[in-house]
């Protein structure tokens, strides 16, 4: 089948995108030009991602920049790029692009994350996703509770911890916790075998049950890795339990290094990680 321009029809328009769709009525791949004018999605740490589908992109005319999770590219006319489902991406510029997609793009497996640092006025959103994780886990050891002293600490102290969030639809869906209290660190650091204070430690790191699978834990982690980086502190601490093989791969992707497994004074068994930055 031939299909021209006249079959075009527009498809998924926001502030900054018009998306045209040539009907060529395929579930296996569909085909698009899509104008980008500004930053899609619009908003300052707004992602994209795609829950089914491998999204191609063939740069028509104009120039602009495209994000894929923390890695820059630079783009000007007649690159291709391709981003596979889950990654968490946005464009920025002024471009048409040529978009096929397998297998074809709905408007239902694409989703739009906002992550940011978690205020004060979400505490209770905060509090709700932490009780909703937890009494959900199939092994309560999984995860150390921290006590409302140390929930209360997290929101409203900015010298004890930072709080990165996950946001779909201005719902908290994901947190992970940084944690660098001076008094905490300086309990944690004999079990790593540092003297360092100037350390922070990955903990909190959970995500409603129906948001898993779209690697928000992943991307959660390298925030909190570019924090500690950019707070300029010497080690990144973490642990998680030996038979939570997702946290622990979560951690090892975001580059720490398994140090020892131990059990803590608490009766806690755990894997101990650690990053040198």
């Amino acid at each position: 089948m031939i299909y021209k321009k006249f079959n075009q029809a527009e498809f998924f328009n926001g502030k900054t995108n018009k998306t045209y769709e040539y009907n060529i009525e395929d579930n296996d791949i569909n085909y698009c030009i899509v104008d980008i004018d500004g930053r899609f999605p619009s908003g300052e740490g707004i992602y994209a991602l795609n829950k089914e589908c491998k999204e191609m992109a063939h740069v028509l005319s104009g120039n602009g920049i495209l994000v894929v999770e923390d890695k820059e590219y630079n783009l000007e006319k007649d690159d291709v790029v391709l981003i596979d489902k889950f990654e968490k991406y946005y464009w920025k510029g002024k471009m048409r692009l040529g978009l096929p997609c397998s297998p074809a793009w709905e408007p239902q497996q694409h989703i739009e994350l906002e992550f940011k640092i978690v205020e004060e006025n979400d505490r209770e959103q905060f509090l709700n996703l932490v009780n909703h994780v937890l009494s959900n886990l199939d092994n309560k050891d999984y995860f150390i509770p921290y006590s409302n002293d140390e929930y209360d600490s997290m929101i409203y102290n900015k010298n004890y911890a930072t709080i990165f969030g996950a946001y779909h639809k201005n719902k908290l869906v994901g947190v992970s916790v940084v944690i660098f209290d001076k008094k905490y660190m300086e309990e944690e650091k004999p079990l790593y075998d540092i003297s360092s204070t100037n350390i922070c430690e990955l903990g909190g790191n959970l995500v409603l049950p129906e948001y898993r699978g779209l690697k928000i834990a992943s991307f959660l982690q390298k925030l909190s890795i570019e924090y500690a980086i950019k707070k300029k502190f010497e080690y990144v601490i973490a642990m998680a339990h030996p038979d939570n093989i997702k946290g622990c791969k979560t951690l090892e992707g975001a580059g720490l290094n398994y140090l020892k497994t131990l059990k803590l004074q608490s009766g806690y068994l755990r894997n101990l990680y650690l990053l040198k930055l």
